[in-house]
Order: C-alpha cells, then structure tokens, then sequence
C-alpha cells in the first residue's frame, strides 16, 4: 500500500451498532486524500453497512469543502469493489445514485466510538441520473492514472469487470439498486429527528 492509506483493516466491521458515527475516507492509489465524509450507522444485512448522512453534514477533500445540500445514504458492501451513495429523489441535479468503484476497502474502530471505513477511489463511476440514465464515468481519468499512478495490469482489469457489472445490475434494478433504499431514507431521517 502507499504512504497515507491504513493497512491491515477488516474488510468487514464485526459489531457495527445502530446510531454509531461512521466516518468515510477515500483515498487515491497512489496515497493522497480523497473525500470524506460523516454519517450515521442504519444498520448492516446481506448487502452490506448502510450508513445515513442528513443534509448539512461537512463533506471534504483537498481543495473542496461544503456542506451537504441533500440527505444521502451510502452502502459499504461486504463484497464486491464499490461505494454506493444514493441520494433521494428531487436531487438539484437528477442525481440518484454514485457508485465509486473503489478497492481496498477496511473497517476500523475509532478510538472514542464509531467506527472508520477507508476505500481506494479507483475513478470510475456507475452513474443513474434522472436527465440522463444509467452510465460509466471518468474513464479518461482511469486511463490517466493507469499511467501517472502505476496502476498493475490486474487491478484495471479486475476494477472495469467491476464497473461493467454494476452497469447492468444498476441498469436491470437488482438488488440492492431496486428501490429498497427508500425505506432507509425513512430510517435515517426517523433517526436525526429522535
């Protein structure tokens, strides 16, 4: 791994709670900062940690910082090569869902509660928007870095099998990108409110 990245991490939190802190960091291959952000834990089931982020939380990276104009929720799988955040309807922008597909995801406990999950923001995204469907992005960047940052032969195979399989699962509505994340919009918000 490179400078910066936390190495050693569980690839799944072993007693992630309802209501703990999650904070999310993304990072680049080659070990600089990425995005990072705070939610709320809404629990964990087959797919994954599903984490809440209310609107006004701080949302940063180096160079950029803001707070969240939306509610998002985020789902940190418990396998598979991605990031997911899903944004309610009547987003600014048609925004409904953001896949990062990311590699070297790892939990770990943060030292006065709540826990930490790290991901490797390989650039790809699987994109849904209501103005314009479902589709890849940022494949000038990937190829980019393949160059600049050294990426090995395997992880850009393995990162475009991914993107290409999240394309079709997203484009046919599989799980868990049929909808089901209403019911945790419902949740998290139930949740800032208590």
């Amino acid at each position: 791994m490179k400078a910066g990245i936390p190495e050693g991490l569980a690839r799944n939190p072993e007693d992630v709670v309802v209501g703990e802190p999650i904070v999310t960091r993304a990072w680049k291959f080659d070990g600089s900062p990425h995005w990072v952000t705070y939610g709320m834990c809404l629990g964990q089931d087959e797919h994954g940690v599903w984490v809440y982020q209310p609107h006004g939380i701080f949302v940063s990276k180096p160079g950029v910082a803001f707070f969240a104009h939306e509610d998002a929720v985020v789902l940190i799988p418990g396998t598979g090569e991605w990031v997911a955040t899903f944004y309610p309807g009547g987003h600014r922008r048609g925004l409904k869902l953001y896949i990062d597909v990311s590699t070297g995801i790892g939990w770990r406990r943060l030292s006065d509660g709540g826990w930490e999950v790290n991901s490797i923001d390989m650039d790809l995204d699987v994109i849904d928007r209501t103005t314009t469907g479902v589709y890849l992005d940022d494949e000038d960047e990937f190829a980019e870095h393949q160059v600049s940052m050294g990426y090995p032969r395997h992880l850009i195979a393995a990162m475009s099998r991914e993107a290409s399989g999240l394309l079709e699962q997203v484009g046919q509505k599989l799980a868990p990108f049929d909808g089901r994340v209403e019911e945790r919009f419902s949740q998290g918000r139930a949740m800032v409110k208590a």
